[in-house]
């Protein structure tokens, strides 16, 4: 019995960290700035990435009202500050040619990495992050084949 008793205690304090750090929550709203708000009133921005206003509103339809997982990366400096985030999306998909009566497969997508790969959202390249040689790469990648932004933004 004390055995157990000590494997709680040891386990609890673990538990408590990864549910502060990942967890899955309904977004709210979307500013107009690229705030989610979070069905319990916390707001986040999604880390390493900036957004015009069309990139704002690919985020707006890929999240509003959705269940998404969040990987809090940091906590803000000054009271009321927002955190920054890693947001993943459950996708389903089918693959082509499709069957019928196929089950899609499923598949946790990046928010973050997503919109800047389709060209939605520009790195922050001063902002130092896990991911940012992976959005770099894909920043340069959309860049080549003038994805959104890049389409018409002159270099």
């Amino acid at each position: 019995m004390k055995l157990r008793t000590k494997w709680l205690f040891l386990f609890l304090p673990g538990l408590c960290i990864l549910s502060s750090v990942l967890h899955a929550e309904i977004v709210t709203e979307v500013g107009d700035d690229g705030t989610l708000t979070l069905e319990s009133g916390k707001q986040v921005m999604l880390a390493g990435v900036q957004m015009d206003s069309e990139g704002i509103s690919v985020l707006r339809v890929l999240a509003r009202k959705q269940d998404l997982k969040f990987h809090l990366i940091a906590n803000p400096a000054s009271p009321g500050a927002k955190e920054l985030a890693y947001a993943y999306l459950k996708a389903k998909y089918l693959r082509f040619p499709a069957k019928r009566n196929e089950i899609p497969d499923e598949q946790e997508v990046l928010i973050n990495e997503f919109l800047v790969k389709t060209g939605a959202a520009k790195v922050v390249e001063g902002q130092d992050f896990r991911y940012k040689d992976k959005f770099l790469k894909a920043q340069k990648e959309a860049r080549e084949k003038g994805e959104g932004i890049w389409s018409y933004e002159v270099s």
